[in-house]
């Protein structure tokens, strides 16, 4: 997909952005599997996907939802937020090199590729970092139904607290 900004996506909804906010930065979370395997990092994930990456929504009592609630209604619901990156970060693997340095097998690299391939989401999209990023070094923008537009995480994490 064209990056016509520049930046790469950590797409979320509302719910997690009072724990964001208060963690000081975006952190690595494991993978969907139950367990995670001896060895295996967890992977902070981003998008190349300019609108939103339908795969975006990891939180288990949304995951149902997620499957069939379009853009419009998971904005009326949850809200839709965004963290941007540059594109051009280093600390940035793309997929599935991310998967490989990540120690994640391949059957369970195949189950992401088929779980977000069901959801409408395009892996060649994803990029992945084992690493933390800082707030200070993102960007970060609010859907507002029509497009996306810079907002205040300290502002908006205080009225969802």
């Amino acid at each position: 997909m064209e990056n016509e900004s520049g930046y790469v996506w950590h797409y979320t909804v509302g719910t997690p952005l009072a724990a964001i906010a208060r963690s000081g930065g975006l952190m690595p979370a494991a993978a969907r599997g139950p367990v995670a395997r001896a060895g295996e990092q967890e992977i902070l994930w981003f998008s190349r996907n300019q609108q939103w990456d339908p795969s975006a929504t990891k939180d288990q009592a949304l995951d149902r939802a997620r499957h069939t609630l379009s853009q419009a209604a998971m904005h009326a619901r949850f809200g839709l937020y965004r963290f941007g990156l540059p594109a051009h970060d280093m600390r940035l693997l793309p997929w599935p090199t991310v998967t490989r340095v990540a120690d994640i097998d391949v059957p369970e690299a195949m189950t992401m590729v088929a779980s977000g391939l069901r959801c409408g989401a395009a892996p060649t999209d994803w990029l992945g970092t084992l690493t933390s990023i800082p707030l200070s070094e993102l960007r970060f923008e609010t859907w507002t139904g029509a497009t996306w537009a810079l907002a205040n995480l300290d502002e908006l994490a205080a009225q969802l607290a």
